[in-house]
């Protein structure tokens, strides 16, 4: 049970990153500008979070179509 004063820590781990450039069409960069501020984020945030959920979901897919690859004796 949460109390209503109680703080929540949350700890972030600092991994090494690099910068990449990548084109995206115009009216797409407008597109998801006005999302991340619906969301109250920066654009660098919500490409961040989307890269992501996508690459979460693709590991979880890869890594579900190998264990029902995986041969029984």
């Amino acid at each position: 049970m949460n109390k209503t004063n109680e703080e929540t820590i949350l700890n972030i781990k600092s991994r090494p990153s690099e910068s990449v450039s990548i084109a995206i069409p115009k009216d797409t960069l407008e597109s998801l500008k006005k999302i991340a501020d619906n969301q109250d984020m920066s654009l660098e945030a919500l490409l961040k979070f989307y890269i992501g959920k996508g690459l979460r979901q693709d590991l979880a897919k890869l890594s579900s179509d190998a264990e029902t690859n995986v041969y029984h004796y």
